[in-house]
């Protein structure tokens, strides 16, 4: 067989197994299940291949949407430089450009993976196989044998205990032949004692009797003696019952009176200890919407909490254009209410994250961590994301403000990573806060941001490309610092995977 034919017959076979579910595992499930798995995963060869099966499933249906999920695969096997992720992406790809009629690239990108996949060993994985079988098969005879020697050793056992039992019914028959012979000679020595008994009896009637009178006069006296003792028993008896009636009487009043005091107190406990716990609810809670719950608990038992250094801790800031402009044309009361409503379903959509935390908010600014107070490996992502559901909750608030005649606000959004110390300020009115240069950086990133718009920095940008569709802006400009390199969020790959399985 020719080299060409061999390496024709291997990229079939990957193929098959690719598409099988035995190497896909799961790969029949619908490509929401993909879509869940590639939010979840953080190893890069593993989102490759799950962005394969994507592909695959796309692959009759949405053939120029598959195609985008191979090049991305491609893409991050060329970034891992894993061989056989490059060559299975690179073969689906000249599969998907035949489909839609573009020979050429498929033609080049056959070729791509036929020189990758030509590197890929797979002969030490049949031998390992081969290795396998013969000492399946060894262990197999070995078994045999010991089963055989084992069934004869059985069998001659079984023919010993058949003679020792029929050895042990001969011995039971003698045993109860002798058993006979013993119940004899018992007979004959209990009627001989029956013929002496009835000697010794009539020799000690007389003395019996005799004995007998003697008991009588004895019994008469004890039954004397008995009934002066019954008498004085009696009166002993009658005297304590009144006794004890009576205390029985006092102690019963004043167990009734300790009973009735109790029932009392702990009414009385039980109503001030439902106020304490209220009172302590309230104040938990209060302290909940103040402080992080880890903080709280700190607080309650030492009395202070602890200021901490987090090494990784993703900022967002947040402002709207033109605040003071449009402050100007609204009464304080419709401006107030108007940043509650922004604000209040900000938290909101924080609080569905479990790395993020709000820590406050200045004027028209919304400033949140994540990543603190407990290290979370996706507090850069969630931010990310939670972003991208504020960015779009005001562009839907702003035109749906403009429809009716009225003015809306325009975000922007900066947001950084970094090392920050957080901890808690106060001593009458508790507050949260975080110090470094990380948040300077994203308050500049939110500056350096353009209306409805979320700019990243490289470092955060780092931690989410595999993540969100993102466009690099090149080296900015910040006020004191040097220039930065920003990117713009536009959206995100696991919810993009969503609406296309959908």
């Amino acid at each position: 067989m020719s080299i060409n034919h061999f390496v024709c017959l291997l990229l079939i076979g990957l193929l098959v197994r690719l598409s099988s579910p035995g190497w896909a595992q799961d790969s029949a499930l619908p490509s929401s299940r993909w879509a869940n798995e590639l939010a979840q995963q953080t190893d890069s060869t593993r989102k490759a291949e799950i962005l394969l099966f994507v592909a695959k499933d796309l692959e009759l249906s949405n053939p120029n949407g598959a195609l985008a999920y191979a090049q991305h695969a491609l893409d991050l096997g060329q970034k891992l430089n894993a061989p056989k992720v490059i060559g299975l992406a690179a073969l689906q790809l000249s599969r998907l450009h035949t489909t839609l009629g573009n020979k050429a690239k498929a033609r080049r990108f056959r070729k791509r993976a036929e020189e990758t996949l030509r590197s890929v060993d797979l002969m030490a994985e049949l031998n390992r196989l081969e290795t396998q079988k013969v000492q399946a098969e060894e262990t197999a005879a070995s078994s045999q044998q010991a089963v055989s020697a084992l069934s004869s050793e059985t069998q001659q056992k079984q023919t010993l205990l058949t003679q020792q039992g029929q050895q042990l019914s001969l011995r039971a028959q003698q045993l109860q032949r002798q058993g006979k012979l013993m119940g004899q000679k018992d007979q004959l020595i209990g009627q001989k004692d029956r013929l002496i008994g009835q000697k010794d009896s009539i020799l000690t009637m007389r003395e019996l009797i005799l004995r007998s009178q003697q008991d009588q006069l004895q019994i008469l006296e004890q039954e004397k003696a008995l009934k002066a003792a019954e008498v004085e028993h009696e009166r002993t008896i009658r005297n304590a019952l009144l006794v004890g009636a009576g205390l029985l009487v006092a102690l019963a009043a004043l167990l009734w009176r300790l009973i009735i005091n109790k029932q009392r107190a702990n009414r009385e406990l039980g109503q001030k200890n439902t106020q304490l716990d209220l009172a302590r609810k309230r104040s938990d809670e209060l302290l909940l919407n103040i402080l992080p719950g880890e903080l709280v608990d700190e607080l309650k038992i030492q009395g202070i909490t602890r200021t901490r250094h987090h090494e990784e801790v993703t900022i967002m800031f947040t402002d709207f254009r033109d605040f003071t402009k449009i402050s100007e044309q609204l009464s304080p009361v419709d401006l107030v209410q108007e940043i509650d409503y922004c604000f209040r379903h900000f938290d909101y959509i924080i609080g569905k994250y479990p790395s993020l935390e709000k820590i406050k908010t200045i004027g028209d600014a919304y400033l949140c961590a994540g990543g603190l107070p407990a290290a979370h490996p996706d507090h850069a992502h969630e931010m990310v994301a939670a972003a991208l559901e504020i960015r779009d909750f005001i562009g839907e608030l702003e035109a749906q403000r403009a429809r009716e005649g009225k003015i809306g606000f325009q975000i922007r959004i900066g947001i950084h990573t970094g090392p920050v110390i957080a901890g808690v300020v106060g001593a009458t009115k508790f507050a949260y806060d975080i110090w470094g240069d990380t948040v300077n950086t994203a308050a500049r990133l939110e500056s350096a941001s353009e209306p409805g718009q979320i700019n990243i920095s490289g470092a955060t940008y780092e931690r989410v490309q595999t993540g969100f569709n993102c466009r690099h802006r090149g080296e900015i400009a910040t006020k004191n610092k040097a220039n930065m390199s920003m990117y713009f969020v536009d959206s995100q790959y696991d919810k993009l995977l969503s609406v296309v399985g959908s």
